[in-house]
């Protein structure tokens, strides 16, 4: 796997997308412009697009069912920005899709390039669909779901500790998952039509919190055993 590249990419998408976030939450959903929504489905083909071309994913029917959830996500951005009701049931399949690669993957086997793309995938469903809440008025506090992820990896630059491993706890992301998976829930839940915006944002809240706890346990890994490794040298 291309890991000089990847990181390369990755640092690229944490300069680009946290000032998109930040001038995300200063528009809000009154003032944000009319083309807001097609540059944002712009900027993610692109970005996907160059992931996948460096990973050289698609050749495992895993890759390609992540794949079509990413397409399926951007449809659900498009169709929301024009007020379409499908957009939350295409919001649901995209995140369910994230079950359906993990079952392909375990059935007809997987590989290292495809769990970073769907790592990848993850972030940005969270991207779009947190960016999705607040188009529909709730909290900005939400953009703070993706901006963790970026935020962590621009600390890891600095701190010279890579930031491309999914299961960065000697191979163990089992936690990372179940919270991944708590905020698409959360997410999910504060875009139903049915659900109170308020309690949407106290959801999404809590999703804050998972996530900081769940980032700051990796930070704390890959610190000390980057510590250790001093240490031994």
């Amino acid at each position: 796997m291309p890991v000089a590249a990847l990181q390369v990419w990755l640092l690229v998408q944490a300069l680009a997308w946290t000032p998109w976030l930040l001038a995300t939450a200063w528009f809000g959903a009154a003032e944000r412009p009319a083309w807001w929504a097609e540059l944002q489905v712009a900027a993610m083909v692109v970005s996907y697009a160059a992931l996948v071309l460096l990973l050289r994913a698609g050749r495992r029917a895993a890759d390609v069912v992540t794949i079509g959830r990413f397409a399926v996500l951007l449809l659900a951005v498009v169709l929301a920005d024009r007020g379409s009701g499908a957009a939350w049931w295409l919001a649901v399949a995209a995140v369910l899709g994230d079950l359906v690669d993990g079952a392909v993957a375990r059935r007809l086997g997987g590989s290292p390039q495809g769990a970073v793309l769907d790592m990848e995938t993850d972030q940005l469903t969270v991207l779009a669909l947190a960016s999705m809440v607040v188009a529909g008025g709730g909290g900005s506090h939400v953009l703070v779901l993706p901006g963790l992820r970026y935020l962590f990896v621009l600390w890891m630059r600095a701190a010279s500790v890579p930031a491309h491993d999914p299961k960065p706890k000697d191979g163990d992301n089992r936690r990372g998952r179940r919270v991944c998976a708590a905020v698409l829930v959360a997410l999910l839940f504060a875009l139903s039509p049915s659900v109170p915006r308020a309690a949407g944002d106290v959801a999404t809240g809590i999703a804050v919190a998972l996530l900081l706890w769940s980032f700051g346990d990796d930070a704390k890994f890959l610190l000390g055993r980057r510590s250790a490794a001093k240490g031994r040298t």
